[in-house]
């Protein structure tokens, strides 16, 4: 056998083991359908645009349910999200709540044919980029876990959340209400479910090596 087979197959042999090594966990959830019904409206904003709503899925409210595992043996790496991108569209934030890691650059994008403002009032996060026409995505570093609530002075039906996170272990709940998060090393773990209209769910878990671990979740 050649050497540079044996030394392939060597690391396909480590890699194997690492891969087995690592565990999962995966489940369901369930909750009351909280997507709000769009009504046409004769309304109109400061800027004398007519209210308006995106039907874009990431809008719609059961599709922001986010699902994060926070290592409590070990220091975690935090990798940063590098297409991190909050769009405001039909005067809609998609998606309504971003996850990302601190440190993490958001970029703000401006997609409607009018002046858009983002601002937050979060104590420890505040800012606001001014109005903005359609263009050039703007960006925010994170510098802060937890929620980051965003809104537009010109749209007042305009709200959003950055979700930072000190784990690199969530996921977005999918639309048939299921998740999955692979890759993860043994360890003791805070599951958190966030999603701003509910109370938000913790559960410690004791994670094995290559544990493959289902679950079934609520939301009040």
């Amino acid at each position: 056998m050649k050497i540079e087979t044996t030394v392939v197959l060597f690391f396909s042999f480590l890699l194997s083991l690492t891969s087995q090594s690592l565990a999962k966990v995966s489940g369901s959830i369930t909750f009351p359908d909280r997507n709000k019904i769009i009504q046409k409206t004769n309304l109109y904003n400061v800027d004398g645009t007519k209210m308006m709503h995106s039907d874009d899925p990431l809008a719609k409210m059961d599709n922001n349910i986010i699902v994060s595992l926070h290592n409590l043996s070990d220091n975690i790496e935090l990798p940063l999200i590098p297409e991190a991108i909050i769009t405001q569209r039909q005067q809609t934030f998609i998606p309504h709540v971003l996850p990302v890691t601190k440190g993490t650059t958001v970029y703000l994008l401006n997609e409607d044919e009018f002046f858009h403002n983002i601002y937050s009032l979060t104590p420890g996060s505040r800012f606001n980029i001014g109005r903005k026409p359609p263009g050039n995505p703007y960006p925010i570093k994170i510098k802060k876990n937890g929620p980051i609530k965003l809104a537009c002075d010109i749209h007042p039906h305009m709200s959003a959340i950055i979700l930072s996170l000190d784990t690199p272990f969530f996921t977005r709940v999918a639309s048939d209400k299921t998740f999955t998060i692979n890759d993860l090393p043994a360890g003791s773990y805070r599951l958190e479910v966030y999603h701003p209209q509910y109370d938000k769910v913790t559960k410690e878990l004791k994670i094995e090596k290559g544990q493959e671990l289902e679950m079934e979740l609520e939301l009040n």
